[in-house]
C-alpha cells in the first residue's frame, strides 16, 4: 500500500492541503498520515510557553479532530493515520518517512503559526532540498481544483532519470491526468540540436502510455517560461525534477526556490 504524508501546522494554509491529500490517497488507495512535529518555544516575555507534555496533548488533540473532518467529508474508505513528533520539522519527518515508508509528502508552502509564513514556508523549500521523497507543495493563491492536466518542466540537456521519471508517470495515471510536456532551451541553436532531437524521441517513447503532448520553448528567463507556460495552459499542477536537471537545480538549490514555489499558483510536485 502506497503511503502519503500530509505534514500540517493546523493552519488555514495547511488546511488547503487537505482536500488535495484526501482525493489523492483515495485516487490512489494509499494511507494517510496526518503528521505534525512539536516543540517547546519561548515566549520571549516573562511566561515561558505552553510545557511540551501540553504541546504534545494539543498536538495530538488537533490531529484527531482533523482525522474526523476529513472522515466526515469523504465518501470513498480512506485509512488514515495520525502522527506527531517532538522536534523540528526537518528531523522529525526523516524519521516519519523511515517507520512508515513514506512515497509522497503534501504541505502548502505558508502557515501563519508558530512563526508566521516565512517559516513554514522555508521548512517546505528546505525539504525539497534535503529529503529524497516526492513532495508536492501549495501555493499562497492556491484554490481547490481536481488535476485534470499537468505540466512537466523537463531539461532536455541531461539524462532522464528513469525512477523519478517513472513515479511522475506513475502519479499521471492514477489521475488519468493530461500532461503538457515542455522543455526551454536557451537559445534555438541548442533547440534545434541532434542532441535534443533523440532526447526528444527517448522522451516520447517513454511517455507513450500516458496522454500528453511536447513542447520546446526558447527562453532565457526559464522559470518565468515555465510558470507562464503552465499559466496559458491553465493546468493543476507543476511537475518539476530538482534533483536531475540542471536549470531546476539552480532554483531549487538557490534562494530562488521559494520564489518558483510562492510564484507559480498551482501545487509543485517535486520528485527526487
Amino acid at each position: 500500500m502506497k503511503t502519503i504524508l500530509l505534514a500540517t501546522d493546523f493552519s488555514k494554509a495547511a488546511n488547503k492541503a487537505i482536500y488535495l491529500a484526501s482525493q489523492i490517497a483515495i485516487k490512489q488507495e494509499a494511507r494517510l498520515i496526518l503528521f505534525h512535529a512539536y516543540r517547546f518555544m519561548n515566549t520571549y516575555d516573562d511566561n515561558y510557553g505552553i510545557p511540551i507534555d501540553e504541546l504534545k496533548k494539543l498536538s495530538a488533540r488537533k490531529l484527531t479532530d482533523l482525522k474526523k473532518r476529513i472522515l466526515a467529508k469523504v465518501d470513498q474508505p480512506l485509512e488514515i493515520e495520525i502522527c506527531n513528533r517532538r522536534g523540528f520539522v526537518l528531523d522529525t519527518v526523516k524519521e516519519v518517512i523511515a517507520e512508515f515508508g513514506v512515497d509522497l509528502i503534501i504541505m502548502s508552502s505558508v502557515g501563519d503559526t508558530p512563526l508566521g509564513a516565512g517559516f513554514f514556508g522555508s521548512v517546505a523549500t528546505e525539504m525539497i532540498d534535503k529529503l529524497k521523497t516526492p513532495m508536492l507543495v501549495l501555493p499562497p493563491k492556491y484554490r481547490l481544483k481536481n488535476i485534470e492536466n499537468a505540466v512537466m518542466g523537463i531539461d532536455l540537456t541531461k539524462p532522464i532519470d528513469a525512477a523519478a521519471f517513472g513515479k511522475a508517470i506513475y502519479f499521471l495515471r492514477d489521475f488519468d491526468a493530461v500532461v503538457d510536456v515542455v522543455f526551454v532551451a536557451k537559445d534555438e541553436e541548442e533547440a534545434a540540436s541532434e542532441a535534443i532531437r533523440k532526447a526528444t524521441l527517448n522522451l516520447r517513447e517513454l511517455m507513450k502510455n500516458v496522454p500528453h503532448t511536447f513542447q520546446t520553448l526558447v527562453d532565457k528567463k526559464r522559470l518565468e517560461a515555465i510558470n507562464g507556460f503552465t499559466k496559458k495552459r491553465k493546468a493543476q499542477l507543476l511537475i518539476t525534477f530538482p534533483q536531475h536537471h540542471g536549470f531546476f537545480e539552480k532554483i531549487f538549490f538557490t534562494q530562488n526556490t521559494r520564489r518558483l514555489v510562492f510564484d507559480a499558483e498551482v501545487p509543485v510536485l517535486a520528485i527526487q
